[in-house]
């Protein structure tokens, strides 16, 4: 499988069910940089012509370009490689565990984050190095989702890096303009994609004032059949076929011999096998939509898309982790060369009658008995909400390796007040809170904070100089009124949480958590008044391109279980004032089988749910043996859920009897086609609405 279906399959599609944990977050899990020295030029004393002795070279790298914020393939071409390379792009590691080593003249890598514009790009192998002058260019740019139909009509994210986008505006795709333009902040713009014929094409946005052009080269990739990476369905409307293409969600190989059937009446023609590479086709004028398919295979989750109108349909099945599918206790696997986080240090500075020195905290009050001033120092958390839809989980602790995110007025440094702390390797800001804290229960109350922009730290690097102004001060509110709310399922919901983020466009999201406490989590168990959060800054200053991110959920319990139904609203900016948050989904109610009940005779599950219509319904389903049985995709009219019994067929079995868990998963997503439904679509960044439910049922 190429590494970029690997790492573009959400994490949310294989953790979507029961009991799944973890957050997909890989950097979350960074381990700290040994404290060795950098590594050096091997001293070849040859000019940086890419050719070095030992018959190390380094020719040219595909692509020559990429994102400012990194994470994408890169294969260097050159001889001499082995699998202890190290690369550096424009001075910083590349992760030692992003190096796939192909063969002696190809080595794939992912970027790091870096800096717009051009880059040098070295190879160390055996203490040799050698370098490509300007080798590589990081573009000011990039496209969420970076791919689409040949239809258009995609909605897209462009986020950039010292852009200042304002209304106005045009955004082009190749050489047609995108429409439904919208400026969130000056470093993020949304719009939907033109149609194009397959391929890939540059996107440009062009300054409304002076015409000036920001680009980034291939940069978006049509598509006339589904999505090569991201799977799911496209190819146009039904004409008398339906191409089935069957992969390994975990290795992203075709899975061979898989049972397809449209349908649910097992004497069509329209069943078979999949063949060696995973694909079966199906032709006849009685193919036609709205369509339903099902594929099944021993070992196997069994995947239904229901109700559609697309020519190509690509299925990703997850395999089961049961020892009777080979999948149990697997032996761990051989120790590799791992990853490296990064440090960040410096000085956090208030203004003061000092020019020269350290001046006190001014914009703190003075600590009671029973208090200290005290400040906290973070990064922006990875602009990521999936699984948890929380973001904090992508940053590691900031104290690890003897850091000192904890700031007190003394001692002082140069300037200000040092502090350094442990961070993943990114293109991310450095934040401080400085306030009050209760010194029996560690209870903060911040009242100012300071924001360091556009750091950029690589692999195993030590960032230094990132000196943080404390002059924000927190004396501002942001205030939600929760309205339009669904009619209570049978059990819940019964208390609301709200959490309100700055997201910083490419650099990431502030998510304030200091002692383990959520500063700008509010919950209650009514929302008969609004609820407003206070000690926030005004978005100026280092803060002019931040927009906040507000997520309102109605719950069930004490620990936000289902049902549940949740609001998220981007790009806001409405300090000193109210923002109205509804159309909320209503949660699904069972009404076939009713709860606890056995399936019906027809086998086909069906609930309701009032509020407003999503776009999307995911059902799935865990039977008796507490292994995931069903998944299957919807569109959000679409309220029945067909579930074929399959153990007449050779090497299938039917759900196992007795008691099983069915969820739905109702979502709305700005710009969705379920036509054109995709797999990175489950990643909950792209939702808007969303509501669930777990019923149980018999077989």
């Amino acid at each position: 499988m190429p590494r970029r279906l690997l790492s573009r399959l959400p994490a949310l599609f294989i953790a979507l069910a029961f009991g799944c944990g973890g957050n997909g977050l890989p950097d979350a899990d960074i381990v700290l940089p040994d404290g060795g020295g950098p590594m050096v030029d091997g001293g070849t004393g040859l000019p940086d012509s890419g050719i070095g002795g030992g018959g190390l070279s380094l020719d040219r790298l595909v692509p020559e370009f990429g994102p400012y914020s990194g994470g994408n393939a890169v294969v260097l071409r050159g001889r001499g490689f082995d699998d202890e390379a190290q690369v550096r792009f424009g001075g910083r590691d590349v992760q030692p565990a992003d190096h796939r080593l192909i063969d002696d003249r190809r080595l794939e890598v992912i970027a790091p984050a870096g800096e717009v514009g051009p880059v040098d790009v070295e190879i160390t192998v055996g203490g040799e190095t050698v370098t490509l002058e300007n080798g590589y260019t990081y573009e000011p740019i990039y496209v969420d989702p970076d791919s689409g139909a040949v239809a258009g009509g995609t909605f897209v994210t462009i986020t950039g890096s010292g852009t200042n986008f304002q209304d106005g505006d045009t955004v082009t795709f190749g050489r047609t303009a995108c429409t439904d333009v919208t400026v969130v902040s000056p470093t993020v713009i949304t719009c939907r994609t033109p149609p194009s014929a397959a391929g890939t094409v540059d996107v440009t946005v062009t300054d409304a004032e002076d015409g000036s052009e920001i680009a980034a080269t291939d940069a978006y990739t049509y598509y006339d059949s589904t999505d090569p990476f991201s799977g799911g369905l496209g190819g146009g409307s039904i004409e008398g076929a339906i191409n089935i293409n069957v992969i390994d969600a975990t290795t992203g190989a075709p899975v061979p011999d898989a049972y397809a059937i449209v349908g649910e009446d097992l004497s069509t023609v329209h069943q078979g096998l999949t063949d060696s590479l995973g694909q079966i086709t199906f032709s006849g004028p009685d193919i036609m939509p709205p369509a339903t398919v099902h594929i099944s295979k021993f070992c196997y989750e069994r995947t239904s898309v229901v109700a559609f109108d697309a020519r190509d349909v690509t299925v990703f099945l997850i395999p089961w982790m049961d020892p009777m599918c080979g999948m149990g206790d697997p032996d761990p696997p051989p120790a590799g060369r791992g990853r490296n986080g990064s440090f960040i240090e410096g000085e956090l500075i208030w203004y003061g009658p000092n020019e020269m020195g350290p001046n006190p905290w001014g914009n703190v009050p003075e600590a009671r008995p029973g208090w200290t001033r005290v400040a906290y120092v973070y990064t922006t958390a990875i602009n990521l909400f999936a699984v948890t839809r929380d973001p904090r989980y992508g940053n590691p602790d900031p104290a690890a390796g003897g850091s000192i995110h904890r700031v007190l007025e003394t001692p002082t440094g140069i300037l200000g007040y040092p502090y350094s702390i442990f961070a993943r390797p990114a293109g991310l800001a450095v934040y401080a809170l400085a306030g009050l804290e209760n010194d029996a229960d560690g209870r903060f109350v911040p009242y100012v904070m300071g924001v360091g922009r556009n750091v950029l730290a690589g692999p195993g690097e030590t960032v230094s100089g990132v000196d943080v102004v404390m002059n924000i001060p927190l004396d501002h509110y942001l205030e939600v009124e929760v309205t339009e709310l669904p009619m209570e399922a049978r059990t819940g919901p019964d208390r609301f949480r709200l959490r309100a983020d700055i997201d910083l466009g490419g650099e990431g999201v502030i998510v304030p958590i200091v002692n383990d406490i959520d500063l700008n989590t509010l919950r209650r168990r009514d929302a008969s008044r609004a609820f407003r959060f206070v000690s926030q800054p005004s978005l100026e200053g280092a803060l002019a391109d931040g927009r906040y991110r507000v997520e309102a959920g109605w719950f069930s319990g004490d620990f936000d279980g289902q049902p549940y139904t949740v609001a998220v609203e981007n790009g806001v900016t409405a300090i000193d004032s109210t923002l109205i948050m509804g159309g909320y989904l209503g949660i699904p109610n069972p009404t076939a089988p009713g709860f606890g009940e056995r399936i019906p005779d027809d086998r086909v599950l069906r609930w309701d749910a009032d509020g407003a219509t999503p776009d999307l319904n995911i059902v799935i389903i865990v039977d008796s043996t507490g292994n995931p049985a069903w998944r299957m995709f919807l569109p959000g009219n679409v309220r029945e859920a067909p579930i074929p019994d399959l153990s007449s067929i050779e090497g299938l079995d039917d759900l196992n009897p007795g008691f099983m868990t069915w969820a739905v998963f109702a979502v709305s997503i700005p710009g969705f086609e379920f036509d054109e439904f995709r797999y990175e679509y489950l990643n909950s960044r792209f939702w808007s609405r969303w509501a669930v439910d777990y019923f149980s049922a018999q077989r």
